[in-house]
């Protein structure tokens, strides 16, 4: 019984565990079947959702239908109101402001104060008067410098000047005297020489007697002065009975050195006191110059002295006309600059104006007479008016480009505000008119993304591909375009992401694609 019972146990423990194998092999069948399972449903969700994806992904779009449509461009500018024909008031002298008497904007009538003046002489004035002072002390340093004899300094102090003419005349004159002596100097060197080297070769030459050299006038005049008393040397043979030939010979030789060496000696001197004669008179004559242009700066600094006394004004400076003081350039304390326009009146009946430029093209849209509008309307009052006064061309590109010019009307407007203007063209018809945003711009010129639908399995694809075109017009919110598009086209507006040709897009709503 013993042993029935452990066999019993035996076959009991082998049925166990084929048991649990058998288990555990349902087990593991079990778990490949659900992971199939999951599998499956999750390649089935991505199937029917991989459209939805792929979405996520892309970049979104929205779109506007090309349709006929009209435009209305505009043309802008923007400028500085300006006094039209403003008066400027200067003074002719710098003066110290003492006070302002009137504000910006304040209308005024002809005498009213607009600055009151410190009590004092103006700057002008003063340096006016102490250039004259210096003109004439320089004038009677250079007269009295010695240069001058005592009748040329008579002459001079009583404004009598010679003419050009004259001077020329007395210069031309002793230089003709000075050649004349250098001539004469020259000719008595060589006739000197030239009996030297006689002497030399013990040969005197007679072949151009010395004796018939004859010196010019003024030389002989000279020659004359220094001369006087000197007595002629005495004839070597007189006295003598010596009749030896090389002796007579001899004898004659001397004379005509003696003869050739005085009148050497007499060219020389009356050279030096020509040449001084020169020196002196070209010295005179350039100080008779020097002082008729120190008199003639005399008489301008005189004239100057005058005119600003006369034009010294009073302890204030006033308006010369009505109008409205549009500029107050100086403040208390501060000095005016002569002739430098202290205040600016709009004169009364005169309007401010706007100018600003435009092409050509956008000119010849517009005549004189349109009315212009404020682009920020809201800072000005209900009396703004801009109208057009002027077109012309503008100078700094008068072939293509033309400037406009306003007449401004407006209690809001002042003297140098800045205002922005804009003029609506005529309204045109076009056939093809998209959005602004629709037009886009590269290095290659305008263009917009066309949306194209393409066919799938899974439903329609959306691609933007490229259409180059031409802008026509364009106003605030359209854009006229021409190229190789058609009406009832779908172009690209706006997009989350950027967008070039070729990218595939998904709309932000299916039913903006209905023409709005």
């Amino acid at each position: 019984m013993f042993v029935n019972r452990r066999s019993w146990y035996r076959s009991m423990n082998i049925e166990d565990k084929e048991l649990e194998q058998f288990r555990r092999s349902q087990r593991r069948k079990d778990i490949i079947k659900n992971i199939t399972i999951v599998f499956l449903l999750i390649l089935l969700a991505l199937t029917f959702f991989s459209r939805t994806i792929m979405n996520l992904t892309l970049p979104q779009v929205a779109t506007h239908i090309v349709s006929e449509g009209e435009v209305s461009p505009r043309i802008r500018g923007q400028g500085t109101a300006e006094v039209d024909d403003p008066f400027s008031v200067t003074v002719a002298q710098a003066r110290t402001i003492k006070s302002v008497a009137v504000r910006q904007d304040q209308k005024v009538k002809r005498g009213d104060v607009l600055y009151y003046l410190e009590d004092s002489e103006s700057e002008e004035l003063r340096n006016a008067r102490q250039e004259l002072d210096d003109q004439k002390a320089n004038f009677t340093k250079r007269l009295f410098d010695g240069t001058l004899s005592d009748s040329d300094i008579t002459r001079m102090r009583a404004g009598n000047y010679r003419s050009d003419d004259e001077l020329q005349s007395e210069l031309a004159s002793i230089n003709r005297r000075y050649e004349r002596a250098n001539r004469e100097k020259a000719a008595a060197d060589a006739a000197y020489e030239k009996l030297l080297a006689e002497e030399d070769d013990s040969e005197p030459s007679s072949s151009t007697p010395v004796e018939e050299e004859v010196p010019d006038d003024d030389v002989a005049v000279a020659a004359k002065k220094t001369n006087t008393g000197i007595d002629a040397p005495e004839d070597a043979s007189e006295g003598t009975t010596d009749d030896d030939p090389t002796r007579r010979k001899k004898s004659k030789y001397q004379k005509k050195l003696e003869k050739a060496n005085i009148r050497k000696i007499d060219a020389d001197l009356a050279l030096a006191e020509i040449t001084a004669e020169k020196e002196k008179v070209i010295n005179s004559i350039s100080a008779e110059l020097e002082l008729k242009g120190i008199q003639d700066a005399i008489t301008k600094a005189e004239a100057k002295v005058e005119r600003l006394e006369k034009e010294e004004i009073g302890a204030t400076i006033t308006a010369p006309v009505d109008g409205t003081v549009t500029s107050l350039s100086y403040g208390a304390g501060e000095t005016t600059s002569a002739d430098s326009p202290v205040a600016i009146i709009r004169l009364a009946g005169k309007s401010l104006t706007v100018s600003f430029s435009v092409t050509k093209e956008q000119a010849q849209k517009l005549k004189v007479g349109d009315e212009a509008k404020p682009q920020n309307p809201w800072e000005y009052e209900d009396d703004f008016k801009a109208v057009l006064r002027q077109i012309a061309a503008d100078s700094s590109d008068p072939k293509n480009q033309r400037l406009l010019k306003f007449e401004i009307t407006s209690s809001s407007v002042t003297a140098g505000d800045s205002v922005q203007l804009q003029l609506a063209e005529s309204t045109k018809s076009y056939d093809l008119v998209v959005p602004n945003s629709a037009v886009r711009t590269d290095a290659n010129g305008k263009f917009v993304l066309v949306l194209q639908t393409r066919q799938s399995p899974l439903g329609n694809r959306y691609v933007a591909m490229r259409e180059d075109v031409k802008v026509l017009a364009k106003d605030d919110s359209n854009t006229a375009i021409s190229g190789a598009i058609g009406a009832y086209t779908f172009v690209i507006t706006t997009s989350n992401k950027s967008v070039k040709s070729g990218d595939q897009v998904r709309l932000a709503d299916e039913e903006e694609r209905t023409e709005e």
